[in-house]
């Protein structure tokens, strides 16, 4: 399997994470041609060899020509659902935007729908983000690593003013990951670099890997004891499992009724948690109880414990990182004549495995009028002919 591993000297913004990309191979050329087919224009993308601390790296540059200095999180989905990029393509991009744009909206105290991106809203941070996901697409990255974070401290001037470093939309983006904290005093990790890496990367759960290629990529300028360099290993794996971690939250409930526990995993799904699931234990006092268990992604930790706290059947939570191991796996859609069914497969050995998507399968029958496994087996044996 091949992965990719930040190794994060210091810091990171979207520039320096495609160019420690193309350091590492990536064909400018080509980068250009899939950011061209983004509905905008008014720019220019350069690239040029720069050395930091003696350590030669490339730096990637986006000069802009358009005066507009805003936009919202709609109108960026919407230039990006418009472009001819891959559709895996646009789903990262479109998540990460997601995520600045709740990170943002906390800051200030709005909505994810009405909150403006300023420095994040600009072409070159568009061109930054989708440019990071498509560079690992060209490389046939399969699995993103990242090193812990690192970040400067003292103050900063931004369009809303003197903030804090780190700003506070990346305090917001780098919580519930590991953190290092530098003595530089400017800020070394922004918004759009933690936004990318964040969402695209596993952190402190490198698998033994053996790197090919090392890019490095610069930052614009000097900045003190440290080179302003982000270092990129591209290498493979022996293994054809892919390992992440995950978040597990637990609590004992034994006041809860089972109404208002399945009012609560409807709540925890829609948050987007992994999987929740009970299991029946006997408590003190005599007393039977259940542990209610949620899985989710780390980032998302909070908004879980915030969900179970309002539900008022406890007063803790239990908190733990869970490493796992999955199948690579895409997604195929299957063009049948009850309607197009999304059905993941995963490849182990010589062997294929097929999941086809329950909800669709479900809604499929229920309009056709068929018990569930009709539609299901008819799925299974159409994709065999079409593999």
């Amino acid at each position: 399997m091949k992965i990719a591993y930040f190794d994060m000297i210091c810091g990171a913004a979207g520039d320096i994470i495609i160019a420690s990309m193309l350091d590492a191979g990536l064909n400018f050329e080509k980068l250009k041609a899939e950011l061209s087919k983004l509905p905008i224009d008014g720019y220019r993308l350069k690239t040029e060899k720069a050395t930091r601390h003696h350590i030669a790296a490339s730096r990637f540059d986006v000069e802009i020509e358009e005066t507009r200095s805003h936009r919202n999180l709609k109108e960026i989905e919407r230039i990006i659902e418009r472009s001819g990029l891959k559709d895996k393509v646009k789903s990262k991009a479109k998540l990460i935007f997601r995520r600045l744009a709740e990170a943002e909206a906390k800051v200030h105290g709005e909505t994810v729908d009405t909150v403006h991106f300023h420095e994040v809203g600009m072409v070159d941070a568009i061109i930054d983000i989708c440019g990071a996901v498509i560079g690992l697409d060209l490389l046939g990255i399969e699995e993103v690593y990242c090193s812990s974070l690192t970040v400067g401290r003292g103050l900063v001037e931004t369009r809303h003013g003197t903030m804090p470093v780190p700003a506070p939309a990346t305090g917001e983006l780098i919580a519930g990951f590991p953190v290092r904290q530098t003595g530089i005093e400017t800020e070394i990790l922004t918004p759009t670099g933690a936004a990318i890496l964040t969402t695209l990367a596993s952190f402190d759960n490198l698998p033994e890997f053996n790197p090919g290629i090392t890019g490095y990529g610069a930052g614009k300028k000097e900045i003190g004891t440290l080179p302003n360099l982000l270092r990129l290993y591209i290498g493979e794996t022996g293994s054809d499992f892919v390992s992440d971690q995950i978040a597990l939250l637990e609590t004992n409930l034994d006041r809860t009724t089972p109404e208002q526990i399945g009012y609560l995993m409807d709540n925890l799904f829609a948050a987007g948690a992994l999987d929740v699931y009970i299991t029946p234990i006997q408590m003190k006092k005599n007393r039977p109880g259940q542990i209610l268990s949620v899985l989710c992604q780390i980032m998302d930790e909070n908004k879980m414990a915030e969900v179970v706290f309002l539900s008022g059947g406890t007063l803790g939570i239990r908190r733990s990182r869970i490493n796992r191991w999955k199948l690579a796996r895409e997604e195929k859609i299957i063009k049948s004549k009850y309607g197009e069914i999304p059905v993941k497969l995963a490849n182990y050995g010589d062997k294929i495995l097929y999941f086809p998507e329950y909800e669709f399968v479900a809604r499929a029958a229920n309009k056709a009028g068929k018990n569930f496994d009709e539609i299901y087996f008819e799925i299974i044996s159409q994709l065999r002919k079409e593999l």
